[in-house]
């Protein structure tokens, strides 16, 4: 027997933390493109900074 996890919590609780694994994925970038000028190599920090936001971007407001 499975057990429904939108039992416990609902579809409001879902969304909620949807929106909150995605904003922590967009605060990682923000991170590492703060974080980034300061390194040896500034450009690539940037770069790899943009992957994480654009993920983060994505997952919040693309439709599923």
């Amino acid at each position: 027997m499975a057990i429904d996890p939108s039992f416990a919590f609902g579809s409001g609780m879902d969304k909620a933390a949807a929106y909150a694994i995605s904003a922590l994925i967009v605060g990682f970038g923000v991170w590492i493109l703060i974080a980034g000028p300061s390194s040896s190599a500034p450009a690539l920090w940037i770069c790899v900074a943009l992957i994480p936001i654009a993920i983060g971007l994505w997952s919040a407001f693309c439709d599923t």
